[in-house]
């Protein structure tokens, strides 16, 4: 159900999404300039921020396009933001780190077990070439692919994991109305939304080797590589400025499969959250319950007529 109920949801987060592209990219590629001045200049006193500070620049950026989708998408089903956009930064930093450090890990075990199965002979091999020709072992495929494979299923694993509570985090609030908490929900809703993020990824390379086809069969390469050729000169001083209308157009397109593979995922995000949200306790009922005293009349069973009868003839014969 939550697989069907993305689809849509996520067109209506894609043109939004696509509406503040430009300013989105603007934005991101200053940040990322800033954070690698900082760095540098923290490098300066201590190397090693250097390396943790563009770390962290690199890894927030990843995961700004998803809060700022799921809050357009929490917005698209009447859900307000409790935080401003600036109130992104602090969770895009504490994901996008736990996102990075995690496929960092993984890429390392999975080299590292490369290693034992390489022969020696091909770290000393400088031409790619003649290290594909000569010294790729084809009994080696099947294991390179399924490690490919492993690392691909992980980094789904880990954005679906993370997707409801990057969700919560967009708008500052859980679904059950309490003030954000890191981390909370982790793994809600883990199986439709791990479906939902490998779709998305193959989705988009789908798309893409699509378009590649859809170029060869219009003979689009051609224009595309004179208009490549004519950049290069423009970026010599060897020609004037101007637009090149089939450069562009591929930008975009590639873009907005792009910004609809992201788009599917915060729907994912999104739908979850509502889940949560439709099945939790209210805030208003949870305070309620708290503060209602454990002695309220209420709470006590009413007695019948026929017991009080009951009891006000038996006082009676006990009277007299």
């Amino acid at each position: 159900m939550l697989f069907a109920r993305a689809f849509p949801l996520s067109l209506s987060i894609c043109w939004r999404l696509a509406v503040v592209l430009p300013v989105m990219l603007i934005g991101l590629t200053l940040y990322n300039l800033v954070g690698a001045l900082v760095g540098f200049l923290l490098g300066l006193i201590f190397p090693p921020f250097a390396f943790i500070v563009t770390f962290l620049i690199m890894a927030s950026s990843s995961v700004v396009p998803t809060l700022l989708g799921t809050r357009m998408g929490l917005q698209v089903k009447g859900v307000k933001p409790s935080t401003g956009i600036k109130g992104l930064f602090t969770p895009a930093v504490i994901y996008g780190a736990v996102e990075g450090v995690s496929v960092t890990l993984i890429i390392g075990v999975i080299v590292a077990a490369s290693l034992f199965v390489i022969s020696p002979d091909i770290l000393q091999q400088s031409e790619v070439a003649e290290l594909a020709l000569e010294y790729v072992d084809p009994t080696w495929v099947l294991p390179g692919l399924l490690g490919l494979l492993a690392v691909f299923l992980s980094v789904c694993s880990i954005r679906a994991s993370l997707l409801v509570p990057i969700t919560s985090a967009s708008i500052g609030r859980d679904p059950d109305g309490m003030h954000y908490t890191p981390f909370r929900h982790f793994r809600a809703s883990f199986g439709p939304l791990f479906a939902l993020t490998i779709f998305s990824y193959v989705g988009m390379f789908v798309l893409h080797a699509l378009l590649i086809v859809l170029m060869i069969a219009m003979d689009y390469f051609g224009s595309l590589q004179a208009e490549l050729q004519e950049l290069e000169d423009m970026t010599k001083g060897m020609a004037s400025i101007r637009p090149l209308w089939s450069l562009l157009g591929l930008f975009v397109l590639y873009m907005l499969i792009g910004t609809w593979a992201f788009s599917l995922q915060c729907a994912g995000g999104v739908l979850g959250y509502l889940r949560l949200r439709d099945t939790a306790p209210k805030l208003a009922e949870v305070i309620e319950a708290n503060q209602k005293p454990k002695n309220d009349p209420e709470d006590t069973p009413r007695m019948s007529a026929e017991d009080l009868r009951a009891l006000r003839k038996s006082r009676q014969t006990g009277h007299y």
